[in-house]
């Protein structure tokens, strides 16, 4: 992806004991290749190694090319696509990130609001055309109402000034007679918002772009004033702040950690041409990155803050500070539309994909929230043309995860067959009030993992899986299967290429 790592800098892209559960360990033989190897599970539900925050399964859109217009949005009838919401609700994606993205750098919040035929048109000087603003702040309120997603904005540090972010948490969250509470009444809606999460900025390292902020200094300082005057607003936001390579976040956790309730990265995998299980090299990367930035952070903030300055006038942050995965995804070469970026995704993605809830889950701890980059059309799990809407392989485990996990990660270790140096097998597991579930990503593209389990039981079994790894859905066919079964005993069978979420009564 030598193209992106040019152009976005900033963004990683690499190519590249006993369980507690009356002892529950999870042997696994591999057959075939592995024949002579043995693979284990353990499980241990008694190590707990953080609480699953619901927010890791967020999705992001972005005024970019067919995200929102012609997307999920459609400007002939000003009003959202029936067919892509149908699609839509079933993410149950518990956060939304809007408006961008590196959009956010020239976005005027007050160009999108009030009657849809006196809003300005802009071009948009990032990513081409021009923007209507028919789709705006109360559009998007409402479409995030309606998947049942919390809105999550970023603001214009660039372009735009801290007054007008200021105002911006104003017209969402505040109460009673004041110019921009009175604007959102008269504009149709009389109940605050009350938006809790706020970036402050985007990818604000990346000198390719129309920022000014490139030096963490710069950053520094500016973020500042604009927490000050969000935060006058509304002292109960929550903020997140700019993360970028270790310098830059060594530098903004040291000055601002009192205030910093989440910074960001950006992750965006890959993998070569013709060779599909480099994808799995590039997300172990990542999950290496997360777990840096999560020493940085327990190195340089405290998990309390002491004696903050009454004279802020708003109270510091009052939980330990997290990582904010607010955007994260799988970025290919070879897509079509703007910038290439309308890309298809096979089998092999949702393998990747499940790979990253994985590693969200093993980092509980310090993974706050995460939305993939994005919904719809671009980078995105659901795809449309003018009338009719598909839903790309990557959808599934998007789905299945937000449907089965949650609550505690607990721990796993494994030990098992290694291909070409990629692990074949992927596995967390969680705890939720007294059911374990299990999340094993086979990814060797032609072993089944035979895997015999040392607890007898009544297992629940669903299976993700697709012919072949390099298939993919299109708007005349699907490839994904869904299967489910209940497993007696104790020897459970993981099929090739395939994501199987087991789950027990404990």
């Amino acid at each position: 992806m030598n193209n992106n790592v040019n152009r976005f800098s900033r963004r990683v892209f690499l190519k590249s004991g006993s369980g507690v559960m009356a002892g529950l360990m999870i042997p696994a033989t591999v057959k075939g290749l592995f024949a002579k190897e043995k693979a284990s599970i353990s499980v241990d539900v008694n190590e707990v190694r953080g609480i699953v925050c619901p927010e890791i399964y967020g999705q992001f859109i972005e005024h970019l090319g067919r995200a929102i217009y012609g997307g999920i949005f459609d400007e002939e009838t000003n009003s959202f696509r029936k067919d892509v919401l149908e699609k839509v609700k079933p993410l149950k994606a518990p956060l939304m990130r809007y408006p961008g993205g590196t959009v956010t750098k020239t976005y005027h919040w007050k160009d999108g609001i009030g009657p849809v035929d006196k809003r300005p048109v802009r071009r948009n000087l990032i990513w081409g055309g021009e923007d209507s603003n028919h789709f705006g702040t109360d559009e998007f309120m409402k479409y995030s109402a309606e998947i049942g997603a919390a809105p999550f904005l970023t603001v214009n540090m660039n372009t735009g000034t801290a007054e007008e972010a200021s105002d911006w948490v104003e017209y969402c969250n505040a109460n009673g007679n004041s110019y921009f509470a009175t604007l959102r009444k008269t504009n149709g809606h009389a109940a605050p918002y009350k938006v809790k999460y706020w970036g402050l900025g985007n990818e604000e390292a990346a000198k390719e772009d129309v920022g000014l902020l490139q030096n963490p200094d710069d950053y520094i300082k500016k973020a500042w004033y604009f927490a000050k005057l969000m935060k006058l607003q509304d002292p109960e936001i929550s903020l997140v702040l700019v993360g970028d390579n270790d310098e830059w976040n060594r530098k903004v956790l040291q000055e601002m950690h009192p205030i910093c309730d989440y910074i960001s990265l950006h992750l965006y995998a890959g993998s070569q041409p013709g060779r599909p299980a480099t994808l799995f090299s590039s997300i172990a990367s990542m999950e290496k990155r997360i777990e840096e930035t999560a020493q940085l952070i327990k190195e340089i903030a405290p998990e309390k803050v002491e004696n903050f300055n009454k004279w802020y006038r708003f109270p510091s942050r009052q939980k330990p500070v997290k990582i904010a995965l607010d955007e994260w995804g799988i970025w290919e070469n070879g897509g079509t539309g703007n910038y290439g970026l309308e890309v298809k995704y096979n089998w092999n993605h949702a393998l990747g994909v499940a790979t990253f809830f994985n590693i969200f889950h093993r980092h509980a701890d310090v993974i706050g929230m995460a939305t993939w980059a994005q919904t719809v059309n671009v980078l995105a799990p659901v795809m449309t043309d003018q009338t009719k809407v598909f839903v790309q392989t990557v959808y599934y485990p998007m789905v299945m995860y937000r449907q089965l996990c949650g609550g505690k990660s607990v721990g796993v270790k494994v030990d098992g067959p290694v291909n070409d140096g990629i692990p074949a097998l992927d596995v967390a597991a969680t705890v939720n009030e007294d059911i374990l579930t299990i999340t094993v990503v086979n990814r060797d593209p032609k072993q089944d993992i035979d895997i015999a389990l040392n607890k007898n039981g009544n297992w629940k079994v669903y299976v993700l899986n697709a012919p072949g790894i390099e298939l993919e859905n299109t708007f005349d066919k699907d490839v994904v299967s869904h299967k489910e079964t209940t497993l007696k005993g104790s020897n459970y069978s993981a099929p090739a290429h395939s994501i199987s979420f087991l789950q027990i009564k404990i």
